[in-house]
């Protein structure tokens, strides 16, 4: 009777063990489990942190380089306008005396021949300074091509006025065909000069660059 009494002892103490350990099993695995979770979720919460880190850095460097390129660019139109203005200056002084000889002097129609020989030279010499200029930033390349336009346009306006005065006008049909070709060359410089002006204050404007400006539409 004790046999058999200390052997069912023995079996529930054996199956309380067994129930205990399988019990300490499955907590085991489930808080292995829930630590495993914990760890990918760090894993992910820090990855995301680092990305959103790499994220701010890679924005700030894009500005920062967004910046020393417009301040590149600032100071290649700075240094364009330079050299610009004096070839306009050296432009603009030349018509203007131009301008004076022909209220003093002009008494026939030779001497108008002349001025305007000179009028020619003028433009002629004005693209051939631009086309001098060496380096063209990018930023200011349509400002330039209609530099060249508005220079090519006044070249070939004043040749048409040199043949106007260089003809014999016998018949006035012909006076007035030449009236009417001359006066649209004019207008179209006014057009070329306006588009020129709208290009550099819209390029420069971008650029903070107003001040420097000096053409009026």
């Amino acid at each position: 009777m004790k046999k058999l009494r200390d052997s069912l002892i023995i079996s529930i103490l054996l199956t309380c063990f067994a129930v205990m350990l399988t019990y300490n099993i499955i907590s085991f695995e489930s808080y292995k489990k829930t630590l495993l979770m914990r760890i990918e979720r760090h894993e992910v919460v820090k990855k995301e942190q680092e990305e959103k880190i790499l994220a701010r850095q890679m924005t700030a460097r894009f500005i920062e380089l967004k910046k020393l390129e417009k301040s590149r660019r600032t100071a290649d139109i700075m240094e364009f306008d330079k050299i610009y203005s004096e070839i306009k200056q050296d432009y603009v002084s030349a018509v203007n005396n131009l301008l004076v000889d022909l209220d003093k002097k002009v008494v026939n129609m030779d001497q108008i021949i002349d001025l305007t020989r000179e009028r020619i030279e003028i433009a002629e010499r004005f693209k051939h300074d631009l086309l001098g200029i060496k380096e063209i930033p990018e930023t200011i390349d349509s400002f330039y091509k209609e530099l060249l336009a508005f220079a090519d346009n006044d070249i070939y306006t004043w040749k048409q006025i040199l043949l106007y005065y260089s003809e014999n006008f016998s018949i006035e049909s012909r006076q007035q065909e030449y009236d009417d070709n001359i006066r649209k060359l004019y207008n179209k410089n006014l057009e070329l000069y306006r588009r020129l002006c709208d290009i550099q204050a819209e390029i420069y404007h971008e650029y903070g660059l107003e001040s420097l400006q000096n053409c009026q539409s």
